[in-house]
């Protein structure tokens, strides 16, 4: 490996990343570690965070699996703890965990209170518990990152699920909040909406063609990004000394999608 692949933007730093058993969250983790970072894995099934673990351990980096449930504010709490007595720091909370109905089309009619508290629970009230965990950590050192993975339906809306757009829209103004009111600390606060190929969008693709052309021609660069070598790789840039005066914002991480909307 030579050029940039050698530079290990995170050295020395810690991360945490909510959700990384698997889709953007686990191609997010395996490019924080490969830039140097450790990386702690707060996934909701033990045996998903486990395997994300041991491929970024395989390949020589240091990991740290740990079963949480994001919608409880104890074991955010007990995470953010465990993180910092690992590895003796935190610099860098990424939370990417959405509920599993996040994904499934839903009239608001057909939405319950269940239905809508556990998105928000696991979106909105999972990005003020770790914000409220981890300011102590992320704070006065001028290293802290908190990133939230967001959507492009929460900059236009979406028709498919109006609890989504409605999640993504609220955690984007809490980015926003909290972009005001920690640049002071040097923490730097934003969001990205990616749009990647998981291997639940490729299984979706394959029994909806038709779809996957419609998203196709929206995308100028033509393709859907790879959840490491792309989104991760964007979202290690924002985690790095190079991204210090940009907080705020919600990027979209889509292959010019958005723009072209």
């Amino acid at each position: 490996m030579s050029g940039t692949d050698d530079v290990k933007l995170l050295a020395g730093r810690t991360a945490l990343v909510t959700g990384a058993g698997g889709g953007v969250g686990q191609g997010v983790a395996l490019a924080l570690a490969a830039a140097g970072a450790n990386v702690v894995i707060a996934a909701r099934r033990a045996a998903t965070g486990e395997e994300t673990a041991a491929l970024i351990i395989a390949a020589g980096g240091r990991a740290l699996s740990l079963p949480v449930d994001v919608s409880d504010r104890g074991q955010v709490i007990g995470a953010v703890d465990d993180s910092v007595k690992h590895f003796g720091g935190l610099e860098i909370v990424i939370h990417n965990a959405s509920s599993g109905l996040a994904g499934k089309p839903a009239k608001l009619e057909d939405i319950t209170d269940a239905m809508w508290d556990e998105q928000c629970a696991v979106g909105l009230d999972a990005t003020y518990y770790l914000a409220h965990a981890a300011l102590p950590y992320l704070r006065d050192h001028g290293r802290g990152r908190f990133l939230v993975m967001s959507s492009a339906q929460g900059l236009h809306g979406g028709a498919m699920n109006p609890a989504y757009p409605a999640v993504k829209n609220g955690m984007r103004g809490l980015v926003k909040a909290l972009a005001r009111e920690w640049g002071r600390h040097g923490i730097l606060v934003n969001a990205v909406a990616p749009a990647a190929l998981t291997d639940a969008a490729a299984a979706y693709f394959e029994r909806n063609p038709e779809i996957r052309a419609k998203i196709m021609q929206g995308i100028p660069l033509g393709r859907l990004g790879d959840s490491q070598s792309d989104i991760g790789a964007a979202v290690v840039a924002m985690c790095s000394d190079h991204w210090r005066y940009v907080t705020g914002l919600t990027i979209p991480v889509d292959g010019g999608n958005y723009s072209a909307l």
